[in-house]
């Protein structure tokens, strides 16, 4: 659904002769203050979403008269609800949030953030005004109002009214798990991502970004997925790790943009102890390397005692016969 309103959006701007630029703001030396308390907020949205219509359809379709597209749009918005609405009751829960926050907090870190990064479980904010803040009467409408909201709307989320989260920061990340029809009609599992940081005091807009990670070998029907959902969260929990990495390196190139984008370094390690210098004086003895099961034997063996002084035992000559 995203691709097709770039495409309208694309073919409107050519239609009119419109020069429509899709920048995202920049990440400044002066946006994050070093060591700025930056609260972690993942909204799952609150069921499934389910694209009917391939890539290459959803060109076709817009490269209909400009004036056609909101109808258009609406259409196959209707549609794909349906469909959604069909595969909603066989997709158990799965804790979405929580696989995406843990992974989050893995990558994250990587990325040279200068905030300190906080678990919303440490933000002091009650579980109502969270549900509040991802509130929706569908999986459409929360797209409208959190995936894909109006740019130029103030944030739907008003964290000003959180007074002890005036200093901080929020790093929010909106996932979708969706299914999307691939050129054969089958639907390919796919985890999308919209991704934000903002000031809590001014609800300003500092970076956003949408990342996705989709498995389209695991394509199977629709009728496949329904009739065997654990197949489903199995490829949507495994997408997890792969959309957290892509949302750290978006991350990561918006604040080196000489980086590649997407390209996270490697996680660091501490430093070995070979690598710190220690004078020759202090250097401790090791001793020498024995193995695991002479280790065993001398941490079992009885403790050491005095030596016993030798007898000695008078020789016997042999008598004859």
């Amino acid at each position: 659904m995203r691709t097709l309103r770039g495409l309208f959006l694309a073919a409107l701007a050519l239609s009119t002769g419109a020069c429509v630029t899709l920048n995202e703001p920049v990440l400044s030396e002066q946006s994050v203050g070093k060591g700025q308390r930056t609260i972690v907020l993942v909204y799952p949205a609150p069921g499934p979403w389910v694209i009917t219509d391939s890539e290459s359809k959803a060109e076709s379709a817009a490269k209909m008269l400009p004036g056609l597209s909101f109808a258009v749009q609406s259409f196959q918005d209707d549609r794909y609800k349906e469909a959604s609405e069909k595969l909603r009751p066989y997709v158990p829960y799965w804790p979405a949030r929580e696989l995406l926050e843990a992974e989050l907090f893995k990558a994250l870190p990587r990325t040279r953030f200068p905030g300190a990064l906080v678990p919303v479980a440490e933000a002091a904010v009650d579980t109502t005004t969270l549900r509040l803040w991802n509130r929706a009467s569908d999986t459409l409408d929360w797209q409208n109002r959190y995936l894909y909201p109006d740019p130029s709307a103030p944030h739907p989320r008003d964290y000003s009214r959180l007074l002890s989260w005036d200093d901080a920061l929020v790093f929010e990340v909106n996932v979708l798990p969706q299914l999307t029809a691939d050129d054969d009609g089958n639907m390919v599992p796919t985890l999308v991502a919209a991704s934000r940081l903002l000031r809590c005091q001014t609800l300003r807009l500092l970076w956003r970004h949408e990342d996705k990670a989709d498995a389209p070998a695991q394509a199977r029907s629709l009728y496949e997925f329904m009739t065997l959902p654990q197949q489903l969260l199995d490829r949507w929990r495994a997408l997890v790790p792969a959309l957290a990495e892509r949302i750290a390196g978006s991350l990561f190139a918006a604040l080196n943009p000489g980086a590649s984008p997407g390209a996270l370094p490697a996680a660091q390690k501490p430093p070995s102890p070979e690598g710190t210098a220690v004078p020759a004086a202090t250097v401790p003895v090791q001793p020498p390397a024995i193995s695991t099961a002479a280790a065993v034997a001398v941490s079992t063996a009885p403790a050491p005692t005095e030596p016993v002084p030798a007898v000695s035992t008078p020789t016997v000559p042999a008598q004859g016969p």
